[in-house]
């Protein structure tokens, strides 16, 4: 039996080393950090859905970061609702909604951008005026960026990897 879907296959044995280095946090509400540059999946700051992770891995990202590494930015969002943010974009990568906040540093970005995250995944997009109505299903801080995504974790590390 041949396997047709070599990304699906690959994305999937990613997953479960992800999976298998993960530790368990003590509280939901305290995610721990990683410092590992080539660990995406790191850190799991939702004990019940594994919905999202924060990684330092020394790096300051912009948004032509993200766009070399094939996301497409379609809006630019005020920053007004956003505190102490950089820069803000709503675009897709690989077929799926992303949402990249940017800040000056990884301490800013946790933050700054830490709670606004965790909102944006427990009751989706709804009260964000300004904003497409997306159902954010997880969440990434890497760097100075934090990353909304659709569906799964797997959105965000997959963009983390092409960037990289």
């Amino acid at each position: 039996m041949q396997f047709r879907h070599p990304l699906l296959l690959a994305s999937t044995v990613l997953l479960l080393i992800a999976i298998s280095a993960c530790g368990s946090s003590d509280s939901p509400a305290a995610p721990k950090e990683s410092s590992d540059q080539a660990n995406f999946a790191a850190t799991d700051a939702s004990e019940d859905e594994g919905n999202s992770m924060i990684v330092d891995n020394g790096n300051n990202y912009s948004v032509d970061d993200f766009v070399s590494g094939g996301y497409k930015n379609v809006t630019q969002f005020e920053l007004d609702t956003l505190p102490e943010a950089v820069d803000a974009w709503y675009g897709f990568h690989s077929q799926k909604d992303v949402e990249l906040r940017f800040y000056e540093s990884h301490e800013a970005a946790i933050e700054h951008g830490l709670e606004s995250a965790e909102i944006a995944v427990g009751k989706g997009a709804v009260g964000y005026s300004k904003r497409p109505p997306i159902r954010w299903d997880a969440f990434a801080i890497v760097g100075n960026v934090v990353m909304l995504c659709e569906l799964d974790i797997e959105t965000c590390e997959a963009l983390i990897a092409d960037i990289n």
